[in-house]
């Protein structure tokens, strides 16, 4: 099996495994963002699945908590990862969220940031898995300090 086999499948298995334990750890309705946020970031090379980003959204469009148990497990997801996939699907989920959702997603990431979660600070993001992951690395910290500056004005 090559090298890159080898992280497509560990990838799909942490996937698998996050997606077991917000089934568990959480409530059901939060159990639901919480899958739907990993299956909308998931560690394959392809976009992520529209049908994954609406319903976000939509179990997101009547409740701050919900707002605030979602950026919770974007920052969370953005912390621990050291794919240059799931960090560059992640900031697209939260731009996305930002121009499509509710306007309590712009307060809460702003929030967040100011209160030191340090959202999108990604200054330290490195993916060393491939030779080219690198420039996709550095996409990903440019990326994420563009939303990091849009969140200030």
């Amino acid at each position: 099996m090559p090298p890159s086999s080898i992280r497509r499948a560990l990838g799909a298995v942490k996937d698998q495994t996050s997606i077991g334990l917000a089934k568990v750890g959480s409530s059901a309705s939060l159990a639901d963002l919480d899958v739907a946020i990993v299956k909308a970031t998931r560690h394959d090379e392809y976009p992520s699945e529209e049908k994954y980003i609406r319903e976000i959204l939509s179990l997101t469009c009547y409740s701050r908590a919900f707002i605030s148990a979602c950026v919770n497990t974007l920052s969370r997801r953005l912390s621990k990862t050291k794919s240059w996939t799931v960090g560059l699907k992640t900031l697209v989920l939260i731009q996305r969220l930002l121009t499509d959702g509710d306007p309590a997603y712009e307060q809460e990431i702003f929030f967040a940031t100011r209160r030191g979660t340090r959202l999108l600070n990604m200054s330290d993001f490195r993916d060393s898995s491939k030779s080219d992951s690198w420039d996709f690395s550095a996409f990903v910290r440019t990326y994420s300090l563009y939303l990091d500056e849009r969140l200030e004005y």
